[in-house]
């Protein structure tokens, strides 16, 4: 699908075309956590190159004379800081593009559809804000970013302290900063692709909620991915449709569509969900086939099932 000019026939290529947003963001966080393990490669083997001894306390004490460990451990922070600042903001600019997005092309669908002109106020940056900001406080963007950031910094300076102390050397030092950056890249991930899918469903929602004011009867029906990562709690969500205002139960949870459940356990219930909502009129528009990975990770085509159905036809005999 081009993205500059997507053709946007069903509430499929909406999918496909969000898909590629939440993977130019992701790019992005990439990018910087690439260079910043880059940098701070170069700083170490510097430090190594310039004091490493041939005993390790003459090591350790050479990393130590004039603060110098200390230094460079506030300089990593200071960069961390600012990483996570651009990542955060990478965030947020692709969470309000995605909620435009998905309001805009699912409003012109429906007017398709129904050959009815929707009428609608436009989103104003107060509305968006509030429509995409998290409501639970303890898992909202920067608080939650700010944790893994703090987290991040103290496990390298333990490791590196650690690493010097115990004379390890530069090569393992490295391959402990890969991986600790390597975890930290992997939940700023995880992050963006649950906010920025967050802001997908919620989009959906106030979009649907739009046709339906302007005298559509909207209808929500679910759909959950059909291979074995999908998450139990939503196994039996698969298939299930509501009226529009309705909530989704799980785990005694609510929530009005994926990735927007509110309760004690809805962290679980929405990080890295992959399920989905088909928005309908009719009953008739629902899709009677699908596409699932088959047993050699390929793509095809089935008739339509739900997920216990699908299940069921993978594991009997």
């Amino acid at each position: 699908m081009n993205k500059k000019n997507p053709k946007i026939e069903n509430q499929d290529d909406i999918e496909k075309y969000i898909e590629l947003m939440q993977q130019q963001v992701e790019k992005e966080i990439e990018v910087v956590f690439a260079n910043r393990l880059k940098v701070m490669l170069q700083n170490i083997a510097l430090l190594f190159e310039k004091y490493q001894q041939s005993s390790v306390y003459a090591t350790w004490t050479e990393f130590n004379k004039y603060n110098r460990l200390n230094k460079e451990f506030l300089r990593i922070a200071q960069m961390l800081n600012g990483d996570y600042r651009k990542v955060i903001k990478a965030i947020q600019t692709s969470q309000k593009n995605i909620y435009i997005k998905r309001y805009y092309m699912s409003l012109y669908l429906y007017e398709m559809a129904s050959q009815k002109p929707m009428e609608f106020d436009v989103p104003s940056p107060e509305v968006i804000k509030s429509a995409i900001e998290q409501p639970i406080d303890q898992i909202k963007l920067k608080p939650t970013l700010e944790k893994h950031r703090n987290e991040t910094i103290k496990k390298i300076r333990i490791n590196i302290t650690q690493g010097v102390m115990s004379g390890e050397g530069y090569s393992k030092i490295a391959k402990t900063l890969r991986q600790d950056i390597g975890m930290t890249k992997t939940q700023s991930l995880r992050v963006a692709r649950t906010e920025t899918g967050r802001a997908m469903s919620q989009a959906g929602i106030d979009s649907a909620k739009v046709a339906e004011n302007n005298g559509l009867e909207m209808k929500k029906k679910w759909f959950a991915t059909k291979d074995t990562r999908t998450r139990h709690t939503h196994r039996h969500l698969d298939g299930k449709s509501l009226g529009l205002n309705d909530n989704f139960h799980s785990s005694g949870c609510i929530g009005q569509a994926p990735k927007l459940f509110v309760g004690i356990n809805s962290a679980k219930e929405n990080i890295n969900c992959r399920c989905k909502l088909l928005y309908y009129i009719d009953e008739d528009e629902l899709p009677t086939v699908m596409r699932v990975r088959n047993d050699e990770n390929k793509t095809e085509v089935i008739p339509f099932m739900t997920y216990t159905e699908w299940e069921k036809q993978k594991t009997k005999g």
